[in-house]
């Protein structure tokens, strides 16, 4: 009984390749049950050929044929820029250990063992089409277009065992840059760097998203021109979101003799930088001349895929980073963070002679608004008294909170004379702003203690003993006043 596909099956034409005529002339009989057609050879070689003329939707190959295995054939294809979408199914008799190896190294897109259930490989095969029944574009192989013989298969095997080679050596690069560095900027220009060693683009731009916003880094050789730069910033930019800066910086590349030369034909590609369940994290761009690009190209397609990578596992560092330094709440420095900094200083005054002081800073009737107006009120509190500290200090001060309503500060190169007019300006500020949500007359205002490093031998627990005294006699005073 001749099987017909379902009205939603789209019938398929098969490419079989089996040196084997009794396996070839089984899946061929398997596929037609299953109303699809087919096309067949004998070997990788004869599939060349009918690909030339040919369009199928999916190869089906055995793994071990002379002259040209599956494998061989695989790589051949997805090494080829026209024929780089065709799906592969390899089979195989071995064993599924090593052959499984080599079909995932060769870019098949899905291996099976060779078994009873030969239904599943029509099921398979299947599965690799698009389901939405799109047209792949029709694309000869490269090697259907030169002298076709053993010398152009030969040549063009060892040309795809050198760009995989390449590949590898462009992935393991990139794989050490990040065991290496832990700088954003660092590991962008070790990244270009790479990417200069194996490739010679006339140009190529990174962008990737830091503090500042969108951030473009790019070498040129010394032949590009102006418009050909802008060219290149031009097709990056649409890939960045609105209202982002867009800082871009070039840096001219080596000036060999490859980058010397300019470029007849140049040709523009940009592609996104993403990592599989990530947005967008960064940008990768080139120009290369046209008769270059289907060479660059495949090898800035994986760059793009590491960048991705790499950018990601950036962004969950600093993530990581930044949770273990800072105060969930305000955003803040955490207790830990900001005294092992304090410390730090408190050496540096030791070796260089500076001067150095801090204040402790407490809210006074915390306890007042948490107990009329809820922990929710509170936490608001401590938010708007934390950013109104940050905003009333200077740039080159540090500021924390350590517990509760109880907040850390100090001034590096700071006298005590100098931190007093500071404190003084910051509670000044906090008194006459109401908070935002309460009521204008319950303000919180500010008792803060000060201490300033008093030479060799002093340490940090004693200038926060010296500032908490300072601090219980400022609350003992009535509150809201500076004491030290």
């Amino acid at each position: 009984m001749t099987m017909v596909p379902s009205k939603a099956a789209k019938p398929l034409q098969v490419l079989l390749v089996d040196d084997n005529p009794i396996q070839l002339s089984l899946l061929h009989h398997l596929f037609q049950r299953h109303g699809h057609t087919t096309l067949e050879a004998k070997n990788g070689a004869e599939a060349l050929i009918v690909l030339a003329t040919e369009n199928p939707d999916v190869v089906v190959s055995d793994c071990v044929m002379p002259l040209l295995d599956g494998y061989q054939l695989c790589r051949l294809l997805k090494d080829d820029r026209a024929t780089r979408h065709l799906p592969v199914l390899l089979l195989t008799a071995q064993g599924a250990g090593l052959a499984r190896f080599w079909a995932k190294t060769c870019g098949a897109d899905r291996f099976l063992v060779k078994g009873r259930d030969l239904d599943h490989v029509v099921e398979v095969a299947a599965s690799l089409v698009d389901p939405t029944g799109k047209p792949r574009p029709h694309g000869r192989p490269r090697l259907a277009q030169e002298n076709f013989g053993v010398d152009a298969i030969q040549r063009r095997l060892a040309q795809a065992l050198e760009q995989r080679v390449v590949e590898t050596a462009l992935r393991d690069s990139i794989g050490r840059l990040y065991t290496a560095e832990h700088d954003t900027l660092r590991l962008i220009r070790g990244f270009i760097e790479i990417l200069q060693e194996l490739v010679l683009p006339g140009a190529l731009l990174v962008a990737y998203t830091g503090e500042d916003g969108m951030i473009c880094h790019g070498v040129h050789g010394s032949s590009l021109g102006e418009k050909d730069r802008a060219a290149l910033e031009a097709g990056v930019q649409k890939f960045i979101p609105p209202g982002s800066p867009g800082l871009c910086h070039w840096h001219p590349a080596g000036d060999d003799e490859d980058r010397r030369r300019a470029m007849r034909d140049p040709v523009l590609r940009v592609m996104p930088a993403v990592t599989p369940g990530y947005p967008t994290v960064g940008i990768l761009g080139f120009l290369a001349e046209r008769r270059a690009v289907d060479e660059y190209e495949r090898l800035f397609e994986i760059a793009a895929e590491e960048l991705g990578r790499l950018l990601s596992l950036e962004d969950s560092r600093l993530r990581l980073y930044h949770q273990a330094i800072r105060d969930p709440l305000t955003g803040l420095y955490n207790r830990r963070h900001l005294l092992d900094m304090l410390d730090m200083e408190i050496d540096q005054c030791g070796r260089f002679g500076h001067s150095l002081s801090l204040m402790l800073i407490d809210l006074d009737h915390f306890k007042a608004v948490n107990d009329r107006f809820g922990h929710a009120a509170g936490d608001h509190v401590l938010s708007v008294m934390a950013q109104r500290m940050a905003f009333g200090l200077r740039k080159v001060d540090q500021v924390g909170r350590i517990g509760g309503e109880e907040f850390l500060a100090y001034g590096p190169e700071t006298d005590l004379d100098g931190l007093r007019a500071l404190a003084e300006r910051l509670r000044q500020q906090v008194a006459i702003e109401p908070i935002p949500g309460l009521p204008e007359a319950d303000r919180v205002t500010l008792s803060i203690g000060l201490a300033a490093w008093e030479g060799p031998g002093d340490t940090l627990e004693r200038m926060m003993a010296r500032a908490d005294k300072n601090l219980y006699q400022a609350k003992a005073e009535g509150r809201n006043r500076v004491i030290g």
